[in-house]
C-alpha cells in the first residue's frame, strides 16, 4: 500500500487509519517519490497540524528522500515547504497582493493580549457571559468560512463591528481569524494568482483542521492533494474548532478521489487496543484485549498516594530506567503532563535527577494584566515587543493598559473616539494627550492624563534600552529571572538585539517546538504529541477534573454540555497516549491537599480531615475504566520501584 501511495499519480487521494499505521510516512515517501520523479521541490507542500509535528516530519522526510534515491538530501527537504497550517495561511496574507486586498496585517494577538481586547470589547455594554458568547459563535463563523453577511444580526453584528474597528485601528489580528481571511482571499479575483501555489498538497491530520484551514489547503493545490486522517484522531491543537467532518465526507463530496486504508496499526498492539477502546468509551467488540502480552512496563497503571509521591517516584523510576541503557536517546522518552503546573514539577524534579529535558505545549505566558506583580512576564514581552517595533499599535494598546482593574478601557474606548473626530491615529491620540499633559492644559478626551503618563514611561523604556543586546537586555527588563524566559535565555548566544528577542519569544509562543537534542527527555502536552511518537510514554495526572477536564462534571452544566467536554477530552487522550510504540504507562493518585486539588481543578470525590489538614479524594481518569477489558494493569507505586530495584 506503501509504494502505491507513493506512486500516485491521480489529481485527489485521501488516506484513512488508525493511530500509528502509518499515514505520516505514507505522504513523505509521496514527496520523495514526486521529487525523485522531477516535481521541484518548492512546488510541494506537508501540512501539519503543528509546528513540532513540522520539525519531526521535516526529519524524517530527509530519510524518506533518501531511500528514494534522491541526491543532495539536506538541500532538497530544506525547500521543501513543511509547515503547520497557520503558518501556511500566515505566509498567504503576508504578501503585499494579500494585505491590499484584506486591508489586514497579519499582526497576530498574543493570548494574553486578547484580554486587553476582550476588556475593549466590554465597552459595548454587552454583559460578559453574553459577550463571550457572542465572540465565540464570531469565531466559529469564521473557522467555519462562513459570509460575516450570512450571520452577523443584532448584537452579534454590533460586537463583530466592534471587532473590526478595534483590530483595524491597531493593525491586529485574531488566531482564528487567520484561516478565514485567508481562504476569503484565496476564494476571492484578488487571490486568483496565489490560488494552486503548490503542485503537490500533502495535508496530515486533516481531521484536526477547521472547515476554513481545509478549505485554504485545498485552494493551494494546483496538480494534486492528498489527505490523511482519522476522525476518532480529533484533537483541538491546530483550531478551537476543528472539522473532523471535513475529513469523514472528503470523499464522498467530491469526484474521483482515490481512498487508501491502512488496515494495520504498527508498535504495541496492547496500546492501539487500549486506545480502540477508550475511543468506543468501553465497547469491547473487535478488541484483542484478551491476547495481550508484556511485562509491568508494557502498559500499566501506576497509583501513588499523593501528587509528591508521582513526582518523587515517576521521575526515580525514569532514573532507573535510564541507568539501564545510558546510551539510548532520551528523546524517545516523553512524560505527558495534563497541565502547566504539572509539566513545570516534573521538569524541576527530572533536573534533580540530572536529565537534561525539553517541554512543549505549555509556553504560552501566562498572568493578570491588571496586577502588575503578575504581569511581570506580560510586561517584559510587551517591552520587548516595543523596543523591536516601537510603531507596533496594539504593544501600545497592551503598555497603558498595565496595572488597571479595567486596562484603562475606557480611556481606550475615549481615545477611539478622538481618533474618529479628528481623523487621526492612535500614536497622534497619545502624542496629543502627552502635550497637554506637558502643558497644564485640559484632557483632550477623559482618561488621557493616565494614558499619556504610561506612554512616556514607554518612551523612556525605550530609549534607556534601545541599545542594549541579548542577556543584558533581558536583565534590564527583569526577564532574565522569570521562568517563562528561562528557554529563551537557555538558547541565547548573547548578541542579539530586540527585534531577534523578539522573534524568538513570540515564535515559542505561536509555533513552539522541541529542542533538537536527543540526551532530553520530553515533557509534553497532550495536544503536541499529535504528529509525533515516543518509544515510552509515561503520562502523569491521570485523575478526573485533568482528564476529562473538570467541565465534564460539573453539576451546573447541561448533559450536553458536559458530554461535549468528555468526548473531546476523549479524543485528545486516546490520540496521544496512541503515540507510544512500545511502553505505555498512566500514572494517577488517590488524595491532594484540598486547596491544591481546587486550584488545578481536580475533581474532588469527596473531603475529610488528615492531621488537622483538609485531604481531597480523588479518582483515576474515567478513561481507564472505560477501556473495559482492554484497560492496563494496575499495580502501587512501590511495586513499581521494587520492579526496577528502587528501595
Amino acid at each position: 500500500m506503501m509504494a502505491e501511495i507513493a506512486a500516485f499519480d491521480g489529481r485527489t487521494a485521501k488516506i484513512v487509519g488508525p493511530a500509528r499505521s502509518g499515514k505520516t510516512e505514507a505522504l513523505l515517501r509521496r514527496a520523495a517519490a514526486a521529487v525523485a520523479a522531477g516535481c521541484a521541490p518548492e512546488d510541494i507542500l506537508i501540512e501539519t497540524s503543528t509546528a513540532e509535528a513540522a520539525r519531526v516530519a521535516r526529519r524524517r522526510l530527509v530519510d524518506a528522500l533518501a531511500a528514494a534515491g534522491v541526491q543532495d538530501v539536506e538541500d532538497i527537504a530544506g525547500r521543501i515547504t513543511v509547515a503547520c497550517a497557520q503558518q501556511v495561511c500566515l505566509a498567504v496574507l503576508e504578501t503585499p497582493e494579500a494585505r491590499a486586498a484584506t486591508g489586514r496585517t497579519p499582526r497576530v494577538l498574543a493570548p494574553f493580549e486578547y484580554n486587553f481586547f476582550l476588556e475593549d470589547m466590554k465597552t459595548l455594554g454587552t454583559p460578559a457571559r453574553r459577550l463571550r458568547s457572542e465572540l465565540g459563535h464570531i469565531k466559529k463563523q469564521w473557522c467555519a468560512l462562513a459570509p460575516e453577511d450570512d450571520w452577523a444580526v443584532g448584537e452579534e453584528k454590533d460586537a463583530l463591528e466592534l471587532a473590526h474597528r478595534l483590530l483595524g485601528a491597531t493593525n491586529a489580528m485574531l488566531e482564528d481569524e487567520v484561516a478565514y481571511l485567508c481562504g476569503r482571499y484565496l476564494q476571492s479575483d484578488a487571490g486568483a494568482g496565489a490560488r494552486q501555489r503548490f503542485s503537490l498538497v500533502l495535508a496530515d491530520d486533516f481531521q484536526n483542521l477547521s472547515v476554513a484551514q481545509q478549505t485554504c489547503l485545498c485552494l493551494l493545490a494546483r496538480d494534486q492533494l492528498i489527505v490523511a486522517g482519522n476522525p476518532d484522531e480529533t484533537v483541538r491543537v491546530a483550531t478551537s474548532f476543528p472539522a473532523p467532518e471535513g475529513f469523514a465526507t472528503f470523499d464522498t463530496l467530491r469526484r474521483n478521489v482515490t481512498v487508501f486504508a491502512l488496515n494495520t496499526a504498527f508498535g504495541n498492539p496492547n496500546v492501539t487496543a487500549f486506545c480502540n477502546a477508550v475511543v468506543r468509551a468501553g465497547n469491547e467488540e473487535a478488541l484483542a484485549a484478551d491476547q495481550r502480552e508484556g511485562t509491568i512496563r508494557d502498559i500499566a497503571t501506576v497509583k501513588w498516594n499523593t501528587p509528591d509521591e508521582e513526582f518523587n517516584g515517576l521521575t526515580r523510576y525514569l532514573f532507573a530506567v535510564n541507568a539501564e541503557n545510558p546510551e539510548a536517546a532520551q528523546s524517545d522518552l516523553c512524560v505527558v503532563a495534563p497541565n502547566k503546573q504539572w509539566a513545570h514539577a516534573f521538569e524541576q524534579m527530572l533536573v534533580r535527577r540530572g536529565f537534561m529535558v525539553s517541554s512543549l505545549g505549555f509556553e504560552r505566558l501566562g498572568g493578570d494584566p491588571r496586577d502588575m506583580n503578575r504581569a511581570r512576564a506580560l510586561v517584559a514581552y510587551t517591552s520587548l515587543n516595543l523596543l523591536a517595533d516601537p510603531d507596533d499599535l496594539f504593544a501600545w494598546r497592551a503598555w497603558v493598559g498595565f496595572g488597571n482593574y479595567l486596562t484603562y478601557s475606557d480611556g481606550w474606548h475615549f481615545l477611539m473616539e478622538w481618533c474618529d473626530e479628528h481623523d487621526a491615529g492612535i500614536l497622534d491620540a497619545l502624542e496629543a494627550a502627552v502635550a497637554a499633559r506637558t502643558a497644564g492644559e485640559a484632557e483632550p478626551f477623559p482618561r488621557a492624563e493616565r494614558l499619556a503618563e504610561r506612554y512616556e514611561a514607554g518612551r523612556t523604556m525605550i530609549a534607556a534600552h534601545a541599545g542594549r543586546r541579548g542577556h543584558n537586555l533581558l536583565a534590564a527588563l527583569g526577564a532574565d529571572k522569570l521562568r517563562d524566559f528561562a528557554t529563551l535565555s537557555a538558547t541565547l548566544a548573547g548578541d542579539e538585539d530586540a527585534p531577534t528577542l523578539y522573534a524568538m519569544i513570540r515564535e515559542t509562543q505561536f509555533f513552539p517546538t522541541h529542542e533538537a537534542n536527543v540526551r532530553a527527555v520530553r515533557v509534553s502536552s497532550y495536544e503536541q504529541l499529535c504528529g509525533c511518537g515516543y518509544r515510552a510514554l509515561y503520562v502523569t495526572g491521570c485523575v478526573d477534573g485533568f482528564m476529562p477536564a473538570r467541565d465534564a462534571f460539573e453539576v451546573v452544566s447541561t448533559d450536553a454540555d458536559r458530554d461535549r467536554v468528555r468526548e473531546a477530552d476523549r479524543r485528545t487522550f486516546a490520540a496521544g497516549v496512541a503515540k507510544a510504540t512500545d511502553a505505555l504507562m498512566f500514572s494517577t493518585f488517590s488524595r491532594a491537599p484540598l486547596e491544591l486539588a481546587e486550584r488545578t481543578k481536580m475533581q474532588v470525590a469527596r473531603v475529610r480531615m488528615e492531621d488537622g489538614e483538609r485531604i481531597a479524594t480523588l479518582r483515576p481518569t474515567c478513561f481507564l475504566e472505560e477501556a473495559g477489558a482492554a484497560a492496563p494493569i494496575t499495580l502501587g507505586g512501590q511495586a513499581l520501584l521494587a520492579d526496577a530495584g528502587i528501595d
